[in-house]
């Protein structure tokens, strides 16, 4: 680590690059499994395939209001020609009829309505009609017509959810309607969070004003949580440590203890108060795998693996740690869900109010501010630098991603942006 000091930040790697070698180098085992009710499972993520074990629909049933009858003594049946039906009984949903449907007999249906025993096809109540206790019928129809099958929409041993799926309201409605009241979930992550700089004060803790007068309110944990908690996992906070190894030590030891990944922010550049890299080195094996990627901001980030369990160290600059948190905290928590599906990050097309330029070789993340005028959305870049300034975040709707191999853009591109509800969600 005193070598990186020395040397800096002279080979950086791109994000897919780091994550890369990162997550090779972690346990990717999931979480373990827990059961929970179907009535509570919403945004988590199935632990295991689900399969059907009923049909759906159950039984035959009416797909329209009509009657139902025999296909077969509807042959004929025209505006001219009418075939008469003797009506005996009536099936509502819910409420079957109980005999059985014979020739030239039909039954007044419902739709969702069971099928009664002998019919095989419904005709609709508007080519009917009713003469006293009969139906004259104005159309022919094939046997199945108007008739939802039994297993039509699932049938029974059908795989209906696979693992990894994160669930949804929708999805829990369809357990319910098969009869599942519990599934199992993989357990939420625990992701301990740590601030570290002798600077830094949780406010809570200030006993009087004048001890906030030479400090620095910690901010950081408090985004992590939101993060955390939005993006599946359970925070634990693990507070303020100063600028000590042998502190920073035993507490990144406590969250290697407590929880499924350790996220830390501050001293993780290259100055000589910069200890957490080599405090985490020499906790265990591998140690660092990758310390500084090509993105601006958050350019000081360091990732490590601890006998598999992965350490997060973020930089203390609000911005910047916020984005690296999205960028390499949000896929452990992820990998610790057994996720499966591929997550779509959708974006919108605006028209760019100002030039942004960038260095070739870094990925830039600009904070942009929306606006619409005479029917077209503008992106006004708020700033590219001051990783620092929190408030940027706050006034901006998102972000625009600058590659790694262009040099901005021009005023009047068009440029896609990724709204921070669509990222966060």
């Amino acid at each position: 680590m005193n070598e990186i000091r020395a040397k800096g930040f002279k080979k950086l790697v791109t994000v897919n690059q780091a994550l890369e070698r990162f997550l090779g180098k972690i346990d990717k085992t999931p979480c373990p499994a827990e059961e929970v009710s179907v009535y509570n499972v919403f945004g988590r993520v199935l632990a295991e395939d689900v399969y059907s074990e009923v049909d759906v629909p159950p039984f035959d049933r009416a797909a329209m209001d009509g009657y139902a009858v025999k296909a077969a003594d509807t042959q004929g049946a025209s505006l001219n020609s009418p075939v008469i039906f003797r009506v005996v009984g009536e099936a509502y949903a819910g409420k079957g009829f109980k005999g059985e449907v014979k020739e030239h007999e039909a039954v007044k249906i419902s739709t969702g309505a069971p099928m009664p025993k002998g019919a095989d096809a419904v005709v609709m109540i508007e080519y009917t009609r009713r003469v006293n206790g009969s139906i004259e019928v104005y159309k022919s129809v094939s046997p199945g017509e108007n008739v939802s099958e039994q297993g039509e929409d699932i049938k029974k041993g059908e795989k209906i959810l696979s693992q990894g799926k994160v669930l949804t309201p929708f999805d829990a409605s369809l357990l319910v309607s098969l009869k599942v009241l519990k599934v199992k979930v993989r357990k939420k992550p625990v992701v301990a969070l740590i601030a570290c700089g002798e600077e830094l004060i949780n406010p809570l803790n200030a006993k009087s004003p004048s001890d906030l007068s030479d400090k620095i309110i910690e901010t950081n944990r408090t985004a992590f949580k939101g993060l955390t908690l939005k993006f599946g996992g359970v925070p634990l906070d693990l507070g303020i440590v100063g600028d000590d190894e042998k502190e920073i030590g035993e507490r990144i030891r406590a969250g290697l203890e407590k929880a499924d990944i350790v996220v830390i922010s501050g001293g993780t550049s290259v100055g000589e108060k910069d200890l957490v890299p080599k405090v985490v080195q020499e906790l265990g094996e591998p140690g660092i795998v990758v310390h500084g990627v090509a993105i601006s901001p958050g350019k000081p980030v360091a990732l490590a693996s601890i006998d598999g369990k992965p350490v997060v160290c973020l930089p203390g600059y609000p911005v910047a740690a916020i984005i690296d948190f999205i960028l390499f905290v949000r896929p452990l928590i992820e990998l610790k869900l057994g996720i499966k599906e591929k997550r779509i990050v959708p974006t919108v097309k605006a028209i760019l109010a100002s030039r942004v330029a960038s260095k070739t070789g870094t990925r830039h993340y600009v904070r942009v501010r929306l606006e619409e005028k005479n029917d077209k959305l503008y992106a006004y870049p708020i700033r590219i630098s001051g990783s620092g300034i929190l408030s940027s975040l706050v006034k901006s709707d998102g972000l625009l991603i600058v590659p790694e191999d262009i040099e901005g853009y021009e005023k009047g591109e068009e440029v896609e942006i990724i709204p921070f509800t669509t990222l966060l969600s």
